[in-house]
């Protein structure tokens, strides 16, 4: 019996720090804590990028103590992921108009989106300008894996409805559509049209179709 190659989603991070769960909020005024440190967090890194944002300006502009940004994310690290993971919507639900090709779509049009806004032109700050700092590319790395997992769900759907044979590698599907997307939109600055974006998804769905991108046995 053949076996699915797609990982099912798990609770843990395969790699980087240990996810806190910042949405287990208590409403009222932790609530509003969360989202004003995000958001502070947000506009610092835009402003002047990882490596000179300090968590006491990001207290200053969050208007809370430093140490309440502590309690929560005792590290830079930590608070910049929590931050962009809630400004990417990550834990939204992911589209499931039932068939794969209309789903990548859906998936490319909310990435485009997320870049044309200030949360996205401050992580296109990361990727162009300070990836090459090891701490940087760390947590880059980590945000992909990330949203790759969070991803792998419409494929597994695909697999489960017959659409695509079993043994697909995923992250490799993913990236040989994000990829070339996101690297014209961030490191170009390029606009993808609607209809660029549609070929280049019904090319790589074509290919997995016909067992493109399957895993060596």
């Amino acid at each position: 019996m053949t076996t699915s190659a797609l990982p099912r989603s798990v609770a843990k991070e395969p790699h980087g720090p240990a996810r806190r769960t910042v949405g287990a909020r208590t409403g009222g005024r932790s609530e509003r804590v969360v989202n004003a440190v995000l958001a502070a967090t947000i506009a610092e890194l835009g402003q002047v990028g990882y490596l000179a944002l300090r968590v006491e300006d990001v207290a200053t502009r969050a208007h809370v103590n430093k140490t309440t940004v502590y309690r929560r994310w005792p590290t830079k690290e930590e608070l910049v992921i929590a931050a962009v993971r809630e400004a990417w919507d990550q834990d939204d639900a992911l589209p499931d108009t039932g068939r794969l090709r209309t789903d990548l779509v859906a998936l490319v049009q909310r990435s485009l989106a997320f870049f044309d806004r200030p949360e996205g032109r401050a992580l296109t700050r990361l990727i162009t300008v300070e990836l090459a700092d090891p701490e940087v590319e760390r947590l880059v790395r980590v945000l992909k894996e990330e949203v790759h997992e969070h991803r792998l769900e419409v494929l597994r759907r695909a697999e489960a409805r017959g659409e695509i044979p079993p043994g697909i590698d995923g992250r490799m599907v993913l990236d040989a559509i994000f990829a070339p997307v996101i690297s014209r939109v961030v490191r170009f600055r390029e606009k993808v049209e609607e209809a660029q974006l549609e070929r280049l998804v019904d090319l790589v769905v074509r290919g997995v179709e016909h067992g493109g991108a399957r895993l060596p046995r």
